[in-house]
């Protein structure tokens, strides 16, 4: 029963989130503020792995 409130406690967290996202899908700076933390987050962990090439 334990793994069961580990999920509800996520999804708890998660709601906020999603109600935002939900009323703000149409903005297309916050896409673009996505799509642009994807791009960091890819460089990064990409530059961190091939360190050595």
């Amino acid at each position: 029963m334990r793994m069961l409130s580990i999920i509800d406690s996520i999804n708890e967290f998660i709601e906020p989130a999603k109600a935002w996202l939900e009323e703000n899908h149409n903005n297309p700076f916050m896409w673009l503020a996505f799509v642009l933390i994807g791009i960091a987050v890819f460089a990064l962990t990409y530059g961190a792995l091939n360190k050595n090439n």
